[in-house]
């Protein structure tokens, strides 16, 4: 017994509409009395090694106010693609909605404005009247709904400035500095790269500089890559040297790899990457995870799985230098050991410790450089429990006091908040 939706797909909660779109696959409908208001999904949470956190906020949770912003004029924030939620102000209170879901699905585009149209009848709040922040990413659907909508005025945020200031907003720290480590597997960057492994300093007041970041790669098929793992891994090898063969044992990899380095040699359908999700995945890949992914993160999540059954006893090496997180001596050690054959689930703790370890000794390396001292985790990299575990053991009885999310999701479920407060503070770009 499940809920009314197909995988990936939004709930349907009216009747008619759960009978056409289940028909031949579900067996039987429960169905109530009285109508559904709205959908609303399940909620997850957990308790982690920095205190509670919520991956899906929705049922029990949403709409409820998350933080109390300093600002009169009404403010609807559209979020990001996937994961999407929106944040609307009204009085100065941040309302998150129910957690919607991926924005490539039709049924979940058409749930993303039957949301904003429900929370503006339910505030009564007048679209002309409303300040629209929107991701700054060009092809968004949640970008090109708040370009239509008939607004007093728009902004846009960019994607990885929105998760750091999330953290921000749930603590209402507008003044406070902070050094922003915002990881994750795509997000648009200020320069047209897809970015997703970006260390900033500054505050939601002043404005984050982009401080640091993952060394860039060349992504073969841009976004596409996200879903095949070896793909990812064949823009992040290309210009490293003395790697075994991975066509061969123990790595066997398939015919796209070779395609795929042919097409980042050419410059054909390849963008500059600093993604840490997809250097996760390109790790996931020379330890086997060698198919394609059936959903977001998966093969880093293998990677943490695997990782947990090995002892803790190293960490490869991930250097920060001149401003840039360098992966090429972890995935080179990731490789030599594979074919040296070591066994696979330490090879993933080895990994994963030193992607814990590479970012305590850079937020150290900034800490001295900039005198802040406190730190901030956001982005859907920074779900992985192990993760956030090293780092917790690494920093204990350090200087940096480290804040993750709270009350909205790591993930770009959490969007909606930062860019309903960076535009509350009059950051962001305007948007015509």
């Amino acid at each position: 017994m499940t809920s009314a939706n197909r995988s990936s797909e939004p709930i349907a909660y009216a009747d008619e509409d759960a009978r056409r779109r289940l028909a031949g696959i579900a067996d039987a409908f429960l169905i109530g009395e009285r109508p559904i208001a709205r959908r609303v999904d399940d909620s997850v949470a957990r308790a982690g090694a920095f205190g509670p956190a919520i991956l899906r906020r929705s049922r029990g949770y949403a709409p409820g106010a998350v933080a109390k912003f300093a600002v009169d004029r009404p403010i609807l924030a559209v979020g990001a693609d996937l994961k999407n939620t929106v944040a609307l102000v009204i009085d100065g209170q941040a309302f998150i909605s129910q957690h919607i879901g991926d924005l490539d699905h039709y049924q979940a585009r058409e749930a993303f404005r039957e949301t904003i149209r429900g929370l503006l009848s339910m505030y009564r709040v007048r679209s002309e009247d409303l300040l629209v922040v929107c991701d700054s990413h060009p092809e968004y659907v949640s970008t090109a709904h708040a370009l239509e909508l008939p607004a007093g005025e728009r902004r846009s945020v960019q994607h990885h400035r929105a998760h750091i200031a999330s953290v921000l907003a749930e603590r209402e720290a507008w003044d406070e500095p902070v050094l922003g480590v915002g990881f994750d597997g795509t997000g648009y960057g200020d320069d047209g790269a897809i970015w997703g492994g970006e260390i900033f300093a500054g505050s939601i007041a002043r404005g984050f500089e982009r401080v640091a970041h993952l060394r860039y790669a060349p992504l073969p098929g841009g976004d596409a890559a996200a879903q095949r793992p070896v793909q990812a891994a064949a823009g992040f090898l290309l210009h490293m040297d003395g790697l075994p063969s991975l066509t061969a044992a123990p790595f066997l990899f398939p015919e796209r790899y070779e395609a795929a380095r042919k097409l980042a040699r050419s410059a054909v359908r390849t963008f500059l990457t600093s993604s840490m999700g997809r250097l996760f995945d390109a790790a996931a890949a020379l330890l086997g995870f060698l198919g394609a992914i059936s959903f977001e993160g998966q093969a880093a999540m293998w990677l943490e799985h695997i990782a947990g059954a090995a002892p803790l006893r190293d960490a490869y090496p991930f250097p920060l230098a001149d401003g840039e997180l360098d992966f090429r001596p972890l995935l080179a050690a990731v490789a030599h050991d594979r074919r040296s054959g070591r066994d696979p689930a330490e090879i993933a703790r080895a990994f994963q410790l030193g992607v814990a370890v590479g970012i305590c000794e850079a937020l150290e390396t900034l800490r001295q450089r900039t005198g802040i001292e406190t730190a901030v985790l956001t982005g859907g990299v920074f779900q992985n429990e192990m993760l956030l575990d090293d780092i917790h053991s690494l920093s204990a009885g350090g200087r940096l006091r480290i804040w993750t999310n709270r009350a909205v999701p790591a993930n770009d479920g959490g969007i909606s908040l930062g860019q309903a407060a960076m535009a509350a503070m009059g950051a962001g770009r305007p948007n015509a």
